[in-house]
Order: C-alpha cells, then structure tokens, then sequence
C-alpha cells in the first residue's frame, strides 16, 4: 500500500479473549488507507488462533512474532517497521468507535501536528464506565509547543500518559530518537514526557472513540508490587540524568514529569513499604529550587525524608 495514512501498532500477549473485537474495530476504521501491525509478543494462548481468518482476509494487516520481550519492545517493533505518516497505538484488550483514527488523523493533518492527545472511555469490573473528560482551559489553547501542554496538563491535573490517547507523527518520531524504554512496566510514564518535550505543535481535543478496558483482572494496571515501585524508581533515575540536558522552559516543564513520577512511585511504595528515600531527598531539592511543589507536597515530602515509617502511618490513620 501506498500514501498510509496511519500505521496502527497493536502489541498482543495472552490476549485470546479480548483480541477479536479489539482488531474487528480497527477494520471497521473510517479512515483509509491504514495499516495495521500486529506484534505477537511470545503469545503462549489461542491469541491468533482466533484472528487468523482477519489476517488472511485483509491485506492490510501485517503480523510480526517475536520472543516474549514485553509490551515496549513488541511496539518498538512495529514501531521500526511502520509506514504511515502518523502512528497510533492500541491494546489488544481494547477497542475503539469506527472514527478513532479519522478524528485524530484530521485534525493533527490539517494543524500539521507532531502529537495530537485525545481521551477515552474507561469500563469497569461493575459494568460503569467513566468518561475522562479534558479541562477546558486545555482544549481552549489550541495549537502550543508540547512542554507548554504538559506543564499545563499537570498543573489542573488533567495529564493522560496513556501512549494509546495518542497519535504521533511518525518523522517527529523517528527524527528525535523516540523509542519506548525495553524491559519497563510504566513504560507511559517514561516515553510520554519526553515526546511532550520535544514536541514543537501539540494539542488536546476531547474525544471519546477509545474504549479503555479496566474490568479486566489480569490488567498491568492492577499490578503493584516491588518490580512495579522498583520499574518507577529506575524511570526516576533516567528522567534525573534526562534533566541535566535541558535548560529553560524544557528544564522547568521537565520537572512536572519529574513531580508526577514521583508521586506515583510514592502512592506504588505506600502498598510495598518500599522507597528509596535518598532518590526522594534528591528529587524533593530539586523541585523545592524549582518553586512548584503545593504546600501540602512540601509537608509530605519533607515528611517521608523525615520518617517513611511515619509516613505510612499517618497515611493509614486517615484512609
């Protein structure tokens, strides 16, 4: 196929119950041309068994097995082999409305965009669903450079770091460097904020197509055990080391990603009893200098440095 408008990148791992509707909403696309790369990541069930006849029937649908390397790798994969103007992600335990990809494509096409970040339906083990809906001083702002939305995006507490709510110019990609971090469980949390950095046209539009799966009880999502503080720990490190090669407003937007790490790897650490309170003293400094901490996480901060013992406890006390 020629002129590709998108490339849709879908890692599957163990996915054999969920994995049909979620590629039978990605041929239903309104947009064309599309191709879509499916990236077996050492599945050991029936995953494509229960596809096959989808691949053998569409000629744009691509299938690349690989040894079991988790999630990043399977979609640098089919990142390194994508040929649309634009790339979008998508889990194979979910499923989006016919017009996902048009609404996206459009409008980042006509704003010449390098990143476009929409929103998502989320369902849930009780059968509701949930709507994230997008501040309105964030879609107000149009077209921005990308450090100017993200600091914005966690200053109203609005971020989505969810790889999958977006769609990314595949130049913009390639040119810097862009790739998902190999062997890391929040591996959002990590690749999201450097493309926010180094994006020259961002925006935000509110639109619901992506239907985020969260009833399932085998999600990464629900995992938070030790790998999972240790996974953010290590992303805390390599965003620190990231850091000393910015300068100005890219340093200062930098830190928010710094801010919202850490108090993930706070809220992971609560559950493991496990933190790593130099790295926290470290990080605490930096982002007191910065002026962007609230008063109330200065005092938790200050306090974990202090005591995580008592941390912990005045946090139980008050759940």
């Amino acid at each position: 196929m020629k002129n590709i408008k998108v490339s849709v990148i879908v890692p599957i791992y163990n996915s054999e119950k969920y994995i049909r509707p979620c590629l039978e909403s990605l041929i239903k696309q309104t947009l064309k041309p599309i191709e879509i790369i499916l990236v077996n990541d050492g599945s050991t069930d029936r995953s494509i068994d229960h596809i096959f006849d989808l691949i053998e029937k569409y000629n744009f649908i691509r299938l690349i097995e690989i040894e079991n390397s988790g999630a990043a790798e399977a979609r640098n994969k089919g990142l390194a082999l994508a040929c649309g103007n634009y790339i979008s992600f998508v889990d194979s335990d979910d499923f989006v409305h016919s017009t996902f990809l048009e609404k996206l494509y459009q409008e980042a096409e006509n704003k010449k965009l390098d990143i476009i970040c929409g929103s998502f339906e989320a369902t849930y083990k009780n059968k509701v669903s949930k709507k994230m809906e997008r501040n309105n001083e964030l879609l107000r702002a149009g077209v921005q450079e990308g450090i100017v939305l993200f600091k914005k995006q966690i200053q109203l507490r609005n971020y989505i770091p969810m790889i999958w709510a977006y769609m990314y110019r595949r130049e913009f990609l390639m040119k810097n460097g862009l790739w998902l971090s190999p062997k890391t469980i929040h591996e959002d949390e990590e690749f999201t904020p450097r493309v926010w950095n180094l994006a020259k046209r961002a925006k935000i539009i509110e639109t619901f197509e992506y239907i985020y799966q969260r009833e399932h009880e085998d999600s990464i999502i629900e995992i938070r055990d030790e790998s999972s503080v240790l996974d953010l720990e290590n992303i805390l490190i390599s965003f620190r080391k990231y850091e000393e090669n910015l300068s100005g407003k890219s340093k200062e937007s930098f830190d928010y990603a710094l801010l919202y790490v850490l108090d993930h790897y706070v809220y992971y650490g609560r559950m493991t009893k496990t933190l790593n309170k130099l790295l926290i003293k470290g990080i605490y400094s930096r982002l007191s200098r910065a002026k962007i901490l609230t008063f109330k996480q200065k005092i938790k901060y200050f306090l974990i440095i202090k005591s995580t013992w008592l941390y912990f406890l005045v946090q139980n006390y008050q759940e």
